[in-house]
């Protein structure tokens, strides 16, 4: 019986042909694939910058208005500062002593000042007036002998001026307790009763017929007072002969000034 024949096998060299024909056709399949991808991202590309333009939403810039300082913050308008005209400095006619540390109070149109240093081995013992009507010092008068020449505490009712305590003499030499007012009609001077103890600087104020005097530097000059008293006075007469002891305040110390006091029952 006779054998099939064979089958007749390709030559290597068809082989290697095929193997490189396949992989040319693939590259040339992924270089389509890229260059269309490509294409289409340019169109997209070119149909965006040829076509209507998108305005970008603006960004709110911050002026210099809307700034606000380090450390500020709103306030509620109940409390912010109310309107108020531009004030203007005048010149008003020199002092005729140079003053530092005295006191000054006004009734009507004149300016009491009293006491102050004038050098620091020298204090004042008198009153000037200034009148704001004319612009003009006059109607100088001397204080009590034994009244404080500086960290006076001081009020008045319109015509009197209640002068309380103080540093009696130059220097920082102690505090005295006298206490004194003055009626500016007749320029004359009474004494009210001393207070329990001296004070440098106390707030002073006139409330429903009662002279307050609170708060101030104890006699040691650093340490703050936070006792309160208080004395009946009408037109300028004392008509208690002590000080009454009233609520102490919370925080005391000297150069104080009482706009308001409420009291309570």
């Amino acid at each position: 019986m006779a054998r099939p024949a064979a089958r007749a096998r390709p030559p290597k060299h068809l082989v290697g042909l095929a193997v490189v024909a396949v992989l040319g056709l693939a590259l040339v399949v992924d270089f389509l694939w890229a260059s269309s991808s490509s294409s289409a991202a340019w169109s997209s590309r070119l149909a965006l910058s040829t076509g209507p333009a998108v305005q970008a939403t603006p960004v709110a810039k911050e002026s210099k208005k809307d700034k606000k300082p380090v450390g500020s913050m709103d306030i509620n308008a109940t409390f912010a500062d109310s309107p108020a005209p531009e004030l203007k400095w005048e010149e008003m006619a020199e002092a005729p002593v140079v003053r530092l540390d005295g006191a000054a109070i006004q009734i009507k149109n004149l300016l009491y000042v009293f006491a102050g240093y004038g050098t620091i081995n020298h204090v004042h013992s008198h009153v000037d007036i200034y009148n704001f009507s004319d612009n003009t010092w006059g109607g100088r008068f001397d204080m009590p002998k034994d009244m404080a020449h500086s960290h006076l505490g001081m009020v008045t009712d319109g015509r009197f001026i209640y002068v309380v305590t103080g540093q009696y003499g130059p220097q920082c030499r102690g505090p005295t307790a006298r206490n004194f007012v003055l009626d500016t009609e007749t320029k004359e001077w009474h004494d009210l009763p001393p207070l329990p103890v001296p004070r440098y600087a106390p707030a002073t104020q006139l409330w429903r017929g009662r002279l307050h005097v609170m708060g101030g530097s104890k006699e040691d000059r650093h340490e703050p007072g936070l006792e309160h008293w208080s004395l009946a006075v009408k037109d300028g007469i004392a008509l208690e002969k002590e000080w009454r002891s009233e609520i102490p305040i919370p925080c005391g110390g000297p150069h104080r000034y009482i706009t308001s006091l409420i009291m309570l029952p």
